[in-house]
């Protein structure tokens, strides 16, 4: 006998940058994020239906949205994410074993936090955070490898995909969220209890007067259920 199985799909969570206009800033403060670190100094801009990152100087910049608790998303099983890359790093390096300090820079990444116990970040100076995946875009990383940054090895956990480094071309970011927490952290997802942007170019080269230069057009967290 075979089954019909009917798939709907709902999605819990978006950024659309296709109708964004004005000043970047106002924009996320309408929708409770927050700029952070350097992320003033990433020459933000929302051009030709996205959101364009140019560093001119070589700084750390995260945008922010931390949930309250009663806003955390639940049961999200995929991550999407519209995006691309039109100038990489010059000197990012994520090569070689965890213990090595490697120089681990991104031209744009997309982070999700997961619960709220916040894990040693391993140094003095960075604060502890919850577990995350962090999804980047880099030149010469390898698309089945999980990364590790310098600090929050215990809980976080970087995955550059797909990862061919092409430039001037729009890429699809897509997993199954629920599945790769569990392959990574050995325990079942937790809520998301908040999502970040990261631009990292600290100790990399200027090149064409910029650091680099990325985009993001969309993205989107959704649950899916199986009826």
């Amino acid at each position: 006998m075979l089954l019909a199985v009917n798939v709907q799909a709902e999605t819990i969570y978006e950024l659309d940058f296709s109708n964004a206009a004005g000043n970047v800033k106002n924009w996320f403060e309408k929708i409770d994020w927050e700029f952070r670190e350097d992320i003033a100094e990433m020459n933000l801009r929302f051009e030709d239906d996205k959101l364009v990152i140019e560093p001119t100087k070589d700084e750390l910049g995260v945008l922010m949205r931390e949930f309250e608790p009663e806003d955390y998303l639940q049961g999200v099983t995929k991550i999407r994410i519209e995006w691309g890359v039109d100038q990489y790093l010059q000197g990012a390096d994520w090569s070689g074993p965890k213990e090595n300090f490697r120089n681990t820079r991104e031209p744009i990444s997309f982070m999700v936090f997961f619960g709220d116990t916040k894990l040693d970040s391993g140094f003095i100076f960075a604060p502890n955070l919850p577990y995350f995946i962090s999804f980047f875009l880099g030149k010469d990383e390898k698309p089945n490898e999980v990364y590790f940054g310098n600090y929050w090895q215990e809980g976080g956990r970087y995955l550059c995909i797909p990862c061919d480094g092409s430039t001037g071309k729009t890429f699809v970011t897509e997993i199954d969220l629920a599945e790769k927490f569990v392959e990574l952290f050995g325990k079942k997802q937790l809520p998301i209890t908040a999502l970040g942007i990261e631009i990292d170019a600290q100790k990399t080269e200027k090149v064409n007067g910029r650091y680099s230069k990325a985009f993001i057009k969309r993205v989107q967290l959704i649950k899916q259920k199986t009826n």
